[in-house]
Protein backbone atom coordinates (compact mmCIF):
# COMPACT_ATOMS: atom_id res chain seq x y z
CA UNK A 1 0.00 0.00 0.00
CA UNK A 2 1.43 3.43 -1.08
CA UNK A 3 2.34 5.88 1.79
CA UNK A 4 0.80 9.47 2.39
CA UNK A 5 4.63 10.73 2.08
CA UNK A 6 5.16 8.42 -1.60
CA UNK A 7 2.91 10.92 -3.18
CA UNK A 8 4.10 13.58 -5.61
CA UNK A 9 5.22 17.19 -3.85
CA UNK A 10 3.11 19.11 -5.59
CA UNK A 11 0.27 16.59 -4.82
CA UNK A 12 1.27 17.21 -0.63
CA UNK A 13 1.33 20.93 -1.32
CA UNK A 14 -1.95 21.19 -2.00
CA UNK A 15 -3.50 19.16 0.69
CA UNK A 16 -1.28 21.46 3.57
CA UNK A 17 -2.14 24.64 1.60
CA UNK A 18 -6.01 23.69 1.64
CA UNK A 19 -5.76 23.88 5.70
CA UNK A 20 -4.12 27.29 5.42
CA UNK A 21 -6.38 30.40 6.31
CA UNK A 22 -5.61 32.75 3.53
CA UNK A 23 -6.30 30.20 0.96
CA UNK A 24 -9.30 31.77 -0.22
CA UNK A 25 -9.77 34.96 -2.31
CA UNK A 26 -11.46 38.05 -0.69
CA UNK A 27 -15.48 37.47 -1.51
CA UNK A 28 -15.48 41.07 -3.36
CA UNK A 29 -13.48 43.99 -4.12
CA UNK A 30 -15.00 46.21 -1.79
CA UNK A 31 -14.11 43.85 1.08
CA UNK A 32 -11.71 45.91 3.51
CA UNK A 33 -12.20 43.65 6.57
CA UNK A 34 -9.26 41.68 7.85
CA UNK A 35 -9.16 38.10 6.58
CA UNK A 36 -9.17 36.04 9.66
CA UNK A 37 -12.09 37.49 11.28
CA UNK A 38 -14.17 37.64 8.04
CA UNK A 39 -16.50 34.10 7.98
CA UNK A 40 -17.21 35.61 4.37
CA UNK A 41 -13.68 35.09 3.06
CA UNK A 42 -13.44 31.39 4.77
CA UNK A 43 -16.54 30.02 4.74
CA UNK A 44 -16.47 28.62 8.02
CA UNK A 45 -16.38 29.72 11.93
CA UNK A 46 -13.48 30.43 13.76
CA UNK A 47 -13.77 27.24 15.49
CA UNK A 48 -12.96 25.20 12.37
CA UNK A 49 -10.69 27.65 11.32
CA UNK A 50 -8.91 26.95 15.07
CA UNK A 51 -9.08 23.05 13.89
CA UNK A 52 -7.36 23.94 10.45
CA UNK A 53 -4.26 25.78 12.56
CA UNK A 54 -4.34 22.65 14.83
CA UNK A 55 -3.55 20.34 11.58
CA UNK A 56 -1.03 22.38 10.36
CA UNK A 57 0.61 22.32 13.60
CA UNK A 58 0.02 18.37 13.64
CA UNK A 59 1.20 18.08 10.73
CA UNK A 60 4.68 19.99 11.38
CA UNK A 61 5.56 17.54 13.75
CA UNK A 62 4.47 14.35 11.52
CA UNK A 63 7.84 13.98 9.60
CA UNK A 64 10.54 15.93 8.00
CA UNK A 65 8.91 16.20 4.53
CA UNK A 66 5.87 17.55 6.30
CA UNK A 67 7.69 20.41 8.20
CA UNK A 68 9.18 21.66 5.31
CA UNK A 69 6.10 21.77 3.51
CA UNK A 70 4.01 22.81 6.65
CA UNK A 71 5.80 25.09 8.61
CA UNK A 72 5.16 28.12 6.42
CA UNK A 73 1.71 27.95 6.80
CA UNK A 74 1.55 27.48 10.26
CA UNK A 75 3.13 30.95 10.50
CA UNK A 76 1.41 32.83 7.87
CA UNK A 77 -1.10 33.80 10.42
CA UNK A 78 -0.36 34.38 14.64
CA UNK A 79 -3.62 34.61 15.84
CA UNK A 80 -4.23 36.76 19.59
CA UNK A 81 -2.44 34.03 22.00
CA UNK A 82 -4.33 33.45 25.30
CA UNK A 83 -1.17 34.58 27.89
CA UNK A 84 1.46 36.86 28.09
CA UNK A 85 3.68 33.71 28.55
CA UNK A 86 2.72 32.33 25.06
CA UNK A 87 3.56 35.71 23.16
CA UNK A 88 7.39 35.59 24.97
CA UNK A 89 7.50 32.21 23.64
CA UNK A 90 6.58 33.02 20.58
CA UNK A 91 9.20 35.71 20.45
CA UNK A 92 11.78 33.37 21.39
CA UNK A 93 11.04 31.40 18.59
CA UNK A 94 11.13 34.34 16.12
CA UNK A 95 14.19 35.62 17.41
CA UNK A 96 15.82 32.11 17.03
CA UNK A 97 14.59 31.30 14.04
CA UNK A 98 14.44 34.72 12.25
CA UNK A 99 13.32 32.36 8.94
CA UNK A 100 9.88 31.42 10.45
CA UNK A 101 9.01 35.59 10.53
CA UNK A 102 9.73 36.04 6.74
CA UNK A 103 6.63 33.78 6.84
CA UNK A 104 3.93 35.45 8.82
CA UNK A 105 1.14 37.25 6.88
CA UNK A 106 -1.16 38.26 9.22
CA UNK A 107 -0.87 39.52 13.25
CA UNK A 108 -3.91 39.48 15.82
CA UNK A 109 -2.42 41.35 18.76
CA UNK A 110 -4.84 42.46 21.14
CA UNK A 111 -4.46 40.55 24.75
CA UNK A 112 -3.74 43.18 27.54
CA UNK A 113 -1.79 41.22 30.01
CA UNK A 114 1.93 41.56 29.44
CA UNK A 115 4.83 40.94 31.68
CA UNK A 116 6.98 44.19 31.53
CA UNK A 117 10.33 42.14 30.82
CA UNK A 118 10.85 39.53 28.40
CA UNK A 119 10.83 35.79 29.80
CA UNK A 120 13.89 34.76 27.87
CA UNK A 121 17.58 36.04 27.38
CA UNK A 122 17.15 36.24 23.74
CA UNK A 123 14.37 38.09 23.68
CA UNK A 124 15.98 40.56 26.03
CA UNK A 125 19.09 40.83 24.01
CA UNK A 126 17.23 41.56 20.94
CA UNK A 127 15.25 43.97 22.66
CA UNK A 128 18.28 45.90 23.35
CA UNK A 129 19.86 45.87 20.07
CA UNK A 130 16.71 46.87 18.56
CA UNK A 131 16.75 50.31 21.34
CA UNK A 132 20.72 50.55 20.16
CA UNK A 133 19.09 50.77 16.96
CA UNK A 134 16.57 53.03 17.42
CA UNK A 135 18.95 55.40 18.92
CA UNK A 136 21.53 55.26 16.24
CA UNK A 137 18.34 56.57 14.08
CA UNK A 138 17.52 59.35 15.70
CA UNK A 139 21.01 60.69 16.36
CA UNK A 140 21.34 60.46 12.66
CA UNK A 141 18.32 62.63 12.37
CA UNK A 142 19.19 64.97 15.19
CA UNK A 143 17.01 63.79 17.72
CA UNK A 144 17.13 61.23 20.36
CA UNK A 145 14.85 59.36 22.21
CA UNK A 146 12.24 61.27 24.99
CA UNK A 147 12.08 60.20 28.28
CA UNK A 148 8.92 58.46 28.16
CA UNK A 149 10.42 55.81 25.36
CA UNK A 150 13.38 55.94 27.46
CA UNK A 151 11.20 54.37 30.59
CA UNK A 152 9.07 52.32 28.51
CA UNK A 153 12.40 50.35 27.13
CA UNK A 154 14.22 50.14 30.16
CA UNK A 155 10.41 49.08 32.68
CA UNK A 156 8.38 47.69 29.81
CA UNK A 157 5.07 48.71 28.24
CA UNK A 158 2.88 46.36 26.02
CA UNK A 159 3.75 48.35 23.00
CA UNK A 160 7.07 47.18 22.95
CA UNK A 161 5.52 43.87 22.34
CA UNK A 162 3.95 44.96 18.90
CA UNK A 163 7.43 46.38 18.38
CA UNK A 164 9.20 43.87 18.39
CA UNK A 165 6.75 41.40 16.88
CA UNK A 166 6.33 43.36 14.10
CA UNK A 167 9.99 44.06 13.13
CA UNK A 168 10.16 40.40 12.95
CA UNK A 169 7.94 39.87 10.49
CA UNK A 170 8.56 42.19 7.30
CA UNK A 171 6.53 40.51 5.38
CA UNK A 172 2.91 41.15 7.19
CA UNK A 173 -0.04 42.35 5.27
CA UNK A 174 -2.73 42.85 8.02
CA UNK A 175 -2.14 43.60 10.97
CA UNK A 176 -4.89 44.20 14.39
CA UNK A 177 -3.74 45.37 17.29
CA UNK A 178 -4.67 47.32 20.32
CA UNK A 179 -2.62 50.22 20.92
CA UNK A 180 -1.29 52.07 24.29
CA UNK A 181 0.62 54.88 22.21
CA UNK A 182 3.91 55.02 19.77
CA UNK A 183 3.91 51.87 18.37
CA UNK A 184 6.26 50.09 15.40
CA UNK A 185 9.25 51.76 17.00
CA UNK A 186 11.36 49.14 15.74
CA UNK A 187 10.10 49.72 12.11
CA UNK A 188 12.13 51.89 10.11
CA UNK A 189 11.25 53.25 6.66
CA UNK A 190 9.72 51.13 4.04
CA UNK A 191 10.27 48.02 5.94
CA UNK A 192 7.01 46.80 6.16
CA UNK A 193 6.41 47.10 2.07
CA UNK A 194 3.99 44.42 1.78
CA UNK A 195 1.68 45.40 5.04
CA UNK A 196 -2.01 46.08 3.16
CA UNK A 197 -4.65 46.49 5.97
CA UNK A 198 -4.56 47.34 9.26
CA UNK A 199 -7.26 47.70 12.17
CA UNK A 200 -6.49 49.11 15.29
CA UNK A 201 -8.13 49.56 18.67
CA UNK A 202 -7.42 52.03 21.63
CA UNK A 203 -7.01 50.50 24.97
CA UNK A 204 -8.52 52.95 26.90
CA UNK A 205 -12.03 54.45 27.41
CA UNK A 206 -11.03 58.29 27.12
CA UNK A 207 -8.62 59.51 24.18
CA UNK A 208 -7.92 57.71 21.21
CA UNK A 209 -5.49 57.19 18.29
CA UNK A 210 -3.76 59.80 16.74
CA UNK A 211 -1.25 60.18 13.25
CA UNK A 212 1.55 61.29 15.64
CA UNK A 213 1.19 57.64 17.25
CA UNK A 214 0.94 56.08 14.07
CA UNK A 215 4.25 57.75 12.34
CA UNK A 216 6.38 54.65 12.55
CA UNK A 217 4.18 52.59 11.25
CA UNK A 218 3.31 55.16 8.29
CA UNK A 219 6.98 55.22 7.53
CA UNK A 220 7.45 51.81 7.88
CA UNK A 221 4.34 50.69 5.24
CA UNK A 222 3.24 53.22 2.30
CA UNK A 223 1.80 50.18 0.49
CA UNK A 224 -1.23 50.06 3.21
CA UNK A 225 -4.67 50.30 1.30
CA UNK A 226 -7.28 49.92 4.00
CA UNK A 227 -7.13 51.52 7.30
CA UNK A 228 -9.46 51.17 10.60
CA UNK A 229 -9.34 52.58 13.89
CA UNK A 230 -11.36 52.88 17.07
CA UNK A 231 -11.17 55.27 18.41
CA UNK A 232 -9.57 58.32 16.47
CA UNK A 233 -8.68 61.48 18.32
CA UNK A 234 -6.96 64.73 16.73
CA UNK A 235 -8.10 68.41 16.72
CA UNK A 236 -5.20 70.50 14.99
CA UNK A 237 -3.52 69.40 11.67
CA UNK A 238 -0.30 67.44 12.46
CA UNK A 239 1.86 68.04 9.66
CA UNK A 240 3.44 64.69 9.24
CA UNK A 241 4.71 65.26 6.00
CA UNK A 242 3.62 61.62 4.56
CA UNK A 243 1.65 60.39 1.54
CA UNK A 244 0.10 57.14 1.75
CA UNK A 245 -0.71 57.38 -2.18
CA UNK A 246 -2.05 53.47 -1.76
CA UNK A 247 -4.39 54.09 1.01
CA UNK A 248 -8.17 54.12 -0.49
CA UNK A 249 -10.53 52.89 2.38
CA UNK A 250 -10.63 54.58 5.81
CA UNK A 251 -12.84 53.77 8.45
CA UNK A 252 -12.52 56.02 12.06
CA UNK A 253 -15.22 54.63 14.20
CA UNK A 254 -16.60 56.76 17.72
CA UNK A 255 -14.22 59.67 16.74
CA UNK A 256 -12.99 63.19 17.61
CA UNK A 257 -11.87 65.05 15.02
CA UNK A 258 -11.18 68.93 14.48
CA UNK A 259 -11.24 70.91 11.06
CA UNK A 260 -7.58 71.51 10.87
CA UNK A 261 -6.85 67.01 11.44
CA UNK A 262 -9.76 66.81 8.72
CA UNK A 263 -7.27 68.61 6.67
CA UNK A 264 -4.17 66.37 7.72
CA UNK A 265 -6.18 63.14 6.94
CA UNK A 266 -7.27 64.11 3.50
CA UNK A 267 -3.55 65.33 2.40
CA UNK A 268 -2.37 61.80 4.04
CA UNK A 269 -4.28 60.11 1.56
CA UNK A 270 -4.88 61.92 -1.48
CA UNK A 271 -6.07 58.68 -3.78
CA UNK A 272 -9.05 58.03 -1.02
CA UNK A 273 -11.90 56.33 -2.70
CA UNK A 274 -14.16 55.70 0.85
CA UNK A 275 -14.26 57.04 3.38
CA UNK A 276 -16.43 56.11 6.77
CA UNK A 277 -16.85 58.08 10.08
CA UNK A 278 -18.71 57.36 13.40
CA UNK A 279 -18.92 60.25 15.53
CA UNK A 280 -17.32 59.75 19.04
CA UNK A 281 -18.28 61.67 22.47
CA UNK A 282 -16.55 64.31 24.81
CA UNK A 283 -14.48 61.29 26.29
CA UNK A 284 -12.89 60.82 23.31
CA UNK A 285 -11.46 64.79 22.17
CA UNK A 286 -12.97 68.51 22.60
CA UNK A 287 -13.30 69.17 18.72
CA UNK A 288 -15.04 67.25 16.54
CA UNK A 289 -15.36 69.26 12.77
CA UNK A 290 -19.07 70.46 11.74
CA UNK A 291 -20.66 69.72 7.98
CA UNK A 292 -19.54 73.02 6.73
CA UNK A 293 -15.70 71.59 7.36
CA UNK A 294 -16.48 68.46 5.99
CA UNK A 295 -17.65 69.78 2.99
CA UNK A 296 -14.79 72.55 2.63
CA UNK A 297 -11.52 69.93 3.29
CA UNK A 298 -13.62 67.24 1.01
CA UNK A 299 -13.77 69.62 -1.94
CA UNK A 300 -10.83 70.87 -1.59
CA UNK A 301 -8.74 67.39 -1.06
CA UNK A 302 -10.16 64.91 -1.79
CA UNK A 303 -10.17 64.30 -5.00
CA UNK A 304 -10.76 60.81 -5.68
CA UNK A 305 -13.14 60.10 -3.02
CA UNK A 306 -15.89 58.06 -4.17
CA UNK A 307 -18.22 57.82 -1.35
CA UNK A 308 -18.67 59.18 1.87
CA UNK A 309 -20.88 57.41 5.06
CA UNK A 310 -21.33 59.35 8.26
CA UNK A 311 -22.57 58.06 11.28
CA UNK A 312 -24.33 60.21 14.11
CA UNK A 313 -22.88 58.47 16.72
CA UNK A 314 -22.84 58.90 20.82
CA UNK A 315 -21.66 62.62 20.02
CA UNK A 316 -23.97 64.08 17.70
CA UNK A 317 -23.02 67.15 15.57
CA UNK A 318 -25.16 69.71 17.02
CA UNK A 319 -24.42 68.56 20.37
CA UNK A 320 -20.67 68.92 19.97
CA UNK A 321 -20.14 71.54 17.54
CA UNK A 322 -22.97 73.54 16.21
CA UNK A 323 -25.23 73.56 19.57
CA UNK A 324 -24.95 77.50 19.03
CA UNK A 325 -26.75 77.57 15.79
CA UNK A 326 -30.09 78.95 15.39
CA UNK A 327 -32.51 75.95 14.95
CA UNK A 328 -33.02 74.61 11.47
CA UNK A 329 -28.99 75.71 10.45
CA UNK A 330 -27.64 72.73 11.45
CA UNK A 331 -29.83 70.36 8.88
CA UNK A 332 -29.69 73.03 6.43
CA UNK A 333 -25.67 72.18 6.60
CA UNK A 334 -26.62 68.51 6.17
CA UNK A 335 -28.60 69.28 3.20
CA UNK A 336 -26.13 71.50 1.94
CA UNK A 337 -22.89 68.91 1.99
CA UNK A 338 -25.31 66.09 0.66
CA UNK A 339 -25.68 68.44 -2.82
CA UNK A 340 -22.25 69.76 -2.76
CA UNK A 341 -21.05 66.36 -2.79
CA UNK A 342 -23.34 64.69 -4.91
CA UNK A 343 -22.66 67.37 -7.48
CA UNK A 344 -18.96 65.96 -7.19
CA UNK A 345 -19.92 63.15 -8.15
CA UNK A 346 -19.92 61.57 -4.61
CA UNK A 347 -22.07 59.54 -2.96
CA UNK A 348 -23.37 60.51 0.57
CA UNK A 349 -24.76 58.85 3.18
CA UNK A 350 -25.09 59.94 6.70
CA UNK A 351 -26.59 58.38 9.38
CA UNK A 352 -28.36 58.61 12.56
CA UNK A 353 -27.03 56.56 15.31
CA UNK A 354 -30.64 54.55 15.83
CA UNK A 355 -29.72 53.40 11.83
CA UNK A 356 -27.18 50.33 11.74
CA UNK A 357 -27.57 49.89 8.19
CA UNK A 358 -24.39 51.76 7.55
Amino acid sequence: MARLQDLPVELLTKIVEDFCWCRSPPPHADCHCLTIRCEAHLGREETGLEADYETLAALCLTSRLFNDLATKHLYHYIPDLDSDAQWWLLLRTLVTRRDLGQHVRSLDIVTRDYKTTPDYPEVERYLQDQVKALQARRVEAGGKLSPWEEREFSTGASNYLISLLTSLCPNVESIRARLTGDSFNFCGAQTMSMLKKVAFEWYDTEGGICLAGLRNLLQAAPSIESMIISPFSQEDDDKLDLTLNKLTYLELRHSMVGAGALDSIYKLCPNLEIFKYETGDACIGYEQFAPQDLQRATLNHARKLRMLMMKEGPGRWEELYDEHLHPGVYEDALVELDAALKARGIECRITPLEDESV
